[in-house]
């Protein structure tokens, strides 16, 4: 997901029962995670529990967001879209790290596939879109929604509906059709509900040292057990229940080549392994095909080398070049 404008806008509010709300507003870029951890060490320095982050953010960079989601979701703090905000793209794994997840009725989340520098849809973007699909399949979205997301190209947007933030677990707030208030004639007195509640967060308890992330630590390689495991759900999706699988033997180069064919935005993909006859993993690859499926672009799971083979007049597939 593109970088652009400014940081986000961190500010700490405190409330009436010393706690901490942290509100996040405008595009998730690099060192905002960290802005975020300080705030909430200043916070348990001064004797205060965070007890939920606010967001209003169109998205932003997307490492930045999974750093922020990994503090979130290690402080146990709830997360809150309020009234008339938005929580779109790279905030959206944000939001799914809450210990528990409030929306407004008025509010707008929405989720789509990853996309490269330029904002387009590319390789890399996709492989990105496999890795975001894994984080949020962690944090408890389900299947209907990462299917969604996958699916959706990188300069559209989905917006989730109240039933789908519910099935991840979110509680909606407010009313579904808000109409403003009345100005009050008279002092209506205290406020029932606390701030936390005011602002759709839950209440905590007393702050304790383990509130503060350590810092983190990069994140491991994608495995390939993960891949396959996402590739054979998308295809599934996709195939009345059951993935869609290929499997085939070259006596003449002595290997068998087992696959999972899957479709993202009109593209088949397919991700494959290929054995020697002794059982020994020779490559594993991801290649997605062209609209007439005569010629494919390949990446090394291991190497991360790209090349491009094309079908010549007996199927047979040949390499042209190298990237």
């Amino acid at each position: 997901m593109s970088v652009s404008g400014n940081s986000a806008s961190l500010k700490s509010i405190a409330t009436k029962e010393n706690k901490t709300i942290i509100s996040v507003s405008g595009e998730i870029i690099e060192g905002d995670a960290d802005a975020f951890r300080q705030a909430i060490q200043r916070a348990n320095d001064s004797g205060k529990l965070v007890s939920g982050i606010r967001l209003n953010s169109p998205g932003g960079l997307l490492i930045e967001a999974v750093k922020l989601a990994d503090l979130v979701r290690f402080a146990k703090v709830a997360t809150s879209v309020p009234n008339g905000s938005t929580c779109a793209s790279a905030c959206f794994l944000v939001f799914a790290a809450g210990s528990n997840k409030y929306a407004s009725y008025t509010a707008q989340i929405g989720v789509h596939g990853a996309s490269g520098e330029n904002g387009k849809e590319t390789i890399g973007s996709g492989a990105a879109t496999v890795t975001m699909a894994r984080i949020v399949k962690e944090l408890g979205v389900p299947a209907s929604i990462i299917g969604k997301m996958v699916v959706t190209p990188p300069d559209q947007m989905l917006w989730l509906t109240p039933d789908e933030l519910r099935s991840m677990g979110a509680t909606m707030t407010g009313k579904p059709t808000q109409v403003a208030a009345p100005p009050a004639t008279t002092d209506p007195g205290p406020l029932p509900l606390s701030p936390e509640a005011r602002a759709g967060l839950p209440p905590q308890t007393a702050p304790t040292p383990s509130q503060v992330p350590p810092q983190p630590q990069p994140k491991a390689k994608l495995s390939w057990s993960q891949m396959v495991d996402y590739a054979s759900t998308l295809s599934a999706q996709q195939n009345n229940g059951r993935p869609k699988t290929t499997r085939v033997c070259q006596p003449e180069l002595k290997s068998c080549v087992t696959g999972i064919w899957y479709n993202y935005e009109g593209q088949d993909w397919l991700i494959k392994k290929t054995d020697s006859i002794s059982g020994a993993t020779v490559s594993r690859e991801m290649c997605v095909f062209n609209e007439f499926g005569d010629i494919r672009t390949c990446f090394d799971f291991d190497s991360g080398r790209a090349h491009r083979d094309m079908k010549n007049a007996e199927g047979q597939w040949v390499g042209v070049d190298n990237q």
